[in-house]
């Protein structure tokens, strides 16, 4: 199902607040993360996402979502992209193999089932490839 209304992606950088909700997930206390939380018109969530940055290269851990909705996905990959972009990364990594024809459309490219790509370029969108 696609969204015929407005989805609005919260950032959320506080590490405690993150660790609540991606409670299965293991944590570098040396790494810098971040999470956004999709949510509808009336507020429920539609899907959340989590990215870690390592220096310049930035990471895809898990997007949790209706992955037939191709722009919703596309949503979460670009606000993280973005999230990543103003904490200095530049070069973006997914692994998430279930969203490939996202990752390809954005600009990603497959290099032995990682998916890679730098930032600008991503975040150009495909109407300017």
């Amino acid at each position: 199902k696609e969204y015929e209304i407005m989805i609005f992606y919260k950032p959320i950088s506080d590490i405690t607040k993150i660790k609540e909700i991606f409670s299965d997930y293991s944590f570098d206390e040396n790494i810098l993360y971040g999470t956004y939380i999709g949510l509808d018109e009336e507020s429920n969530e539609v899907g959340k996402c989590l990215v870690k940055i390592d220096g310049y290269n930035c990471y895809f851990l898990q997007i949790e979502c209706d992955f037939s909705d191709k722009l919703l996905v596309e949503g979460f990959l670009r606000s993280g992209l973005n999230y990543c972009a103003n904490r200095n990364a530049y070069i973006c990594h997914c692994k998430i193999d279930v969203i490939s024809d996202v990752l390809l459309h954005l600009g990603f490219e497959n290099i032995n089932g990682v998916y890679s790509g730098d930032i600008p370029t991503l975040l150009k969108g495909s109407c300017c490839k």
